[in-house]
């Protein structure tokens, strides 16, 4: 999942607006939206404080002062997204977790053979699953550094 960070100081009304529009966004394109308030003693504080609100669209897509909707919804679909082997991962993992909790059911009903098999077929597809979602996070990484390194290369020179 797409994670969007908001940077934000205290009063700020443009960071209201900006907060309202991804509130909105977020109704038609599932993302998690993490709002930090900026403080003196924040690591970007002095990057941002002059320049906010400020979008980050998983740390590749950075969108400073006003922005605009056509803005974030540009940002937020050009940044990778995870594909269907991720999602499916997610649900092994959970089908996984809920064998495991089968077997042990049955444990407690005193078949200890099919708690074994519970057990050992729960824990074989979270695995499968954990494997599914780790590769495709590997996959969102690249794309993302990718992505970070042509709009770094794109930047005119000082």
């Amino acid at each position: 999942m797409q994670v969007v960070e908001l940077y934000v100081t205290e009063g700020c009304g443009l960071c209201k607006e900006v907060k309202k529009l991804l509130k909105e966004k977020q109704r038609s394109t599932p993302f998690e939206l993490k709002e930090i308030l900026l403080h003196p003693d924040h690591p970007k504080y002095n990057e941002y404080f002059l320049s906010v609100p400020v979008v980050v669209v998983d740390g590749t897509h950075e969108l400073r002062a006003v922005t605009t909707e056509g803005d974030l919804s540009r940002a937020i679909g050009e940044a990778p997204k995870p594909s269907a082997s991720f999602y499916a991962g997610k649900f092994l993992e959970a089908l996984g977790m809920v064998t495991v909790a089968f077997g042990f059911v049955y444990g407690l009903l005193g078949d200890m053979w099919m708690d074994l098999y519970f057990f050992l077929a729960g824990i074989g597809v979270f695995v499968l699953g954990r494997m599914l979602e780790k590769r495709d996070q590997r996959r969102l990484e690249r794309m993302r550094n990718a992505l970070a390194e042509t709009s770094n290369a794109t930047l005119p020179s000082a």
